[in-house]
């Protein structure tokens, strides 16, 4: 998420508002054009709101995969 928000941060200073709005809807399409508007708006004045954030998140990071079990084989008997 930090290089999304930092490359949207590079266009707002760069270019505006309105290409850095483009930048956000097409690496994250769920986005409503209000939205990504919103979302850069946020961005150069701290951090962006935490539904989109959350939003955001849930589209681009890929769930940790959890191992769901651990089983231990012990070899032989011991101490004989």
């Amino acid at each position: 998420m930090d290089d999304l928000h930092d490359e949207v941060r590079e266009a707002v200073a760069a270019h505006g508002r309105m290409p850095a709005a483009r930048i956000m809807r097409q690496r994250l399409p769920v986005l409503s054009p209000a939205q990504a508007l919103r979302y850069v708006s946020a961005l150069p004045h701290g951090d962006a709101p935490a539904d989109l954030v959350a939003l955001a998140t849930e589209e681009l990071v890929e769930p940790f995969k959890e191992v769901l079990g651990v089983r231990t084989i012990h070899g032989g008997a011991r101490g004989k």
